[in-house]
């Protein structure tokens, strides 16, 4: 969602205290069958110590008991303590292997979550693996395939398109250090079509150097679907709400496309593949109809230690030394760290709307002090003039492209909006602006007079400006302002930056519309 170079922050004192506290969230993640959380070939432990490296409590459980867990037992969603609800869990991330289906009760408990806003991740693997829980759940059972993509025809997916040291296609190459290239799906945040500033990647895979375009990769992985929104219930539920604020039905969106490539397995009798494209990442934005969003992956091949850090890979016969996974020399390879970045992005991306409050806050907050806005002298007088908003949001765009990549201002804007509990009618018309790159020619081209890129800066400018009013520019003051916490001086802030950032957008609005009128009835006048 927001991920920063921890490198990046050295130096920077004032981000230093403002980064020790990042917004953590609680997480329940749940394996079944052959997946554990052990350090095993298919276990999660390097997964699950990146996420707690990342600030976040993850408490782990498995279906069938196994260990190791903190949740011991056989897990079951609807009857294990502690309760699964959005006080004890903010998200659920859900590594399937078993075909055993979810009971009635543990779907209906898992329904209520996302209804109240919990999210949600889901992967399995190839042909029916983790269709147990995946094909079980609202709406996750149509945002990837968890039946029909083979392990071993032409017609699988297998993405270990390059072989290993030894020149060699073999099946344990997804442990070498070689990771599959990706391709992220650009999403338009309402500019001119054909200015690059005006299209990002989706927050999951945002990267400072534009996107994350590389994942693990294996000799056969499933597929990711956009799913297709209809009316009805499932688990006891409405499957796929109407947004709160009116209009049609919507479904999710593939993020991310992998290739599966024409070769073959020496070692392992696998026949060459029919090269095509899949979808290797979908995501569901909840927001709009006040549930929970939801992430789904084409493999959870894409999160076990054999992929990650070669365990049970054997050994690499150019080398005749265990494999290693995505390390060279015991170092993390760069497209490793893109990896590591999808991974946090996801979780910040799935916190509740009540539990993001504090990311708008850390973000706007990081770049008031950039060395580039400390140069500006701010705070200017608060409430500021439109003019002074679009000078001081556009060095705030400048910088948030250079920390977090392209297009991460229209997400934040997005968050700013749902925190400082802007109009719905306001927050969805930014909103509706945005599309991606593969949608109809004629969503394109609606006509509208609405500055998009300007009053999103304003909107920032305006946030950053009364973060700078508020927060002591001096190190000792501002890490005792928010030694306790983000979130309530989070709230309190962002609420009064957009008022002020509300009263400009809404004087400039009024004057423009008058000039608007103006011109028009000199063009009549020719007539």
């Amino acid at each position: 969602m927001f991920e920063i170079d921890i490198e990046r922050i050295k130096g920077n004192r004032f981000w230093e205290i403002i980064w020790r506290r990042p917004c953590p969230q609680k997480i329940l993640m749940v394996a079944d069958s052959s997946l554990n959380f052990g350090s095993g070939g298919f276990g999660l432990s390097e997964f699950v110590s990146i996420i707690q490296g990342a600030g976040h409590t993850v408490s782990t459980a498995h279906r069938n008991g196994s260990g190791p867990v903190t949740i011991t037992g056989n897990y079951n969603f609807a009857t294990s303590t502690p309760a699964l609800n959005t006080s004890n869990f903010d998200q659920i991330w859900l590594f399937g292997f078993s075909t055993a289906p979810l009971a009635a009760n543990e779907q209906a408990r898992i329904a209520q979550f996302m209804r109240s806003g919990g999210g949600v991740f889901a992967t399995g693997d190839h042909d029916t693996i983790g269709s147990g829980m995946g094909s079980n759940i609202p709406r996750v059972r149509s945002l990837r395939n968890w039946s029909s993509i083979p392990m071993a025809t032409e017609y699988r997916h297998d993405t270990v398109i390059d072989a290993g040291p030894d020149n060699v296609k073999q099946f344990n190459d997804q442990a070498d250090a070689i990771a599959q290239r990706i391709y992220p799906v650009f999403f338009s945040n309402g500019g001119p079509t054909n200015v690059a500033s005006s299209w990002n990647v989706h927050p999951v895979v945002r990267h400072s150097s534009g996107a994350v375009d590389f994942l693990p990769d294996h000799p056969h992985e499933s597929e990711c679907w956009a799913g297709r929104p209809n009316s009805g219930s499932f688990a006891g539920v409405e499957e796929w709400p109407a947004p709160a604020a009116g209009g049609a039905r919507f479904g999710g969106q593939v993020v991310a496309i992998s290739i599966s490539a024409g070769r073959f397995i020496t070692d392992i009798p696998k026949p060459p593949v029919r090269p095509r494209c899949f979808g290797a990442i979908s995501a569901y934005d909840g927001d709009p109809a006040n549930v929970g969003r939801i992430v789904c992956d084409a493999t959870w091949h894409h999160f076990v230690n054999i992929n990650l850090n070669g365990a049970g890979g054997g050994i690499d016969p150019a080398t005749g030394n265990p494999r290693t996974g995505l390390y060279i020399g015991g170092v993390a390879t760069s497209e490793y760290q893109k990896i590591k970045a999808y991974f946090t992005n996801t979780v910040r991306w799935l916190a509740p709307r009540n539990r993001r409050i504090c990311w708008p806050f850390v973000i706007a907050s990081t770049i008031r002090f950039d060395f580039e806005m400390l140069e500006l002298r701010l705070p200017f007088p608060h409430p500021c003039p439109w003019d002074d908003l679009i000078r001081i949001g556009s060095i705030a765009e400048d910088i948030s492209n250079r920390l977090f990549g392209p297009g991460a201002v229209a997400e934040m804007v997005d968050e700013i909006l749902a925190a400082g509990k802007a109009s719905p009618a306001f927050a969805e018309s930014l909103r509706s602006l945005q599309f991606s790159a593969d949608e109809k020619e004629n969503v394109r081209t609606r006509l509208s007079l609405f500055p998009i890129a300007d009053i999103r800066r304003a909107i920032l400018g305006s946030v950053v400006n009364y973060i700078a009013v508020k927060l002591p520019d001096d190190e000792k003051k501002l890490e005792a302002s928010i030694k306790k916490g983000h979130e309530k001086i989070a709230l309190e802030l962002i609420s009064e930056g957009l008022l002020g950032a509300e009263k400009a957008v809404e004087q400039f609005i009024d004057e423009s519309m008058k000039e608007t009128t103006r011109l028009a009835k000199a063009l009549k006048s020719r007539k």
